[in-house]
C-alpha cells in the first residue's frame, strides 16, 4: 500500500486540525487574586473591586476563596471598552449648623 501525495496532504491537514483543537482544550489555570495582581501589575484590591466583572471563582461555597482564570481575564481586559467608568460620589456628612441667638436670657433663681 502507498499512498499518494494528496493523501498525504490531506492526513497533514487533519493531523494540525487535531493538535489545534487540543490547544485550544488546554486546561484551565486559576489564580488567587495576588498572583493576577502580579501577573497585570494592577492593584490586589482593584482585583477584589471588579471581581464579577473579572469573571472570579468560589472554591468551596458561597463564601470560599476567589479564583480568576488568568487567561480570560486578559482576554476581558483587552475586549474592554477604552471608556471609563463613571465614579461614584461619596456622600458627605452634613456637619450641624451652629447658630447665634442674639437674645436676652431670663434670668434663673436658684
Amino acid at each position: 500500500m502507498t499512498l499518494e501525495p494528496d493523501d498525504v496532504e490531506a492526513i497533514a491537514v487533519r493531523v494540525l486540525a487535531l493538535v489545534r483543537e487540543e490547544l485550544d482544550r488546554a486546561p484551565v489555570r486559576y489564580v488567587d487574586a495576588s498572583t493576577l495582581a502580579k501577573a497585570l501589575s494592577i492593584d490586589r484590591s482593584w482585583i477584589y473591586a471588579h471581581a464579577d466583572e473579572l469573571q472570579a471563582v468560589r472554591l468551596g461555597g458561597p463564601n470560599g476563596r476567589l479564583r480568576f482564570d488568568l487567561d480570560l481575564v486578559r482576554r476581558l481586559l483587552h475586549e474592554a471598552p477604552a471608556t471609563p467608568q463613571p465614579r461614584t460620589r461619596r456622600r458627605r456628612r452634613r456637619r450641624a449648623k451652629v447658630t447665634e441667638v442674639a437674645a436676652d436670657l431670663l434670668p434663673i433663681d436658684p
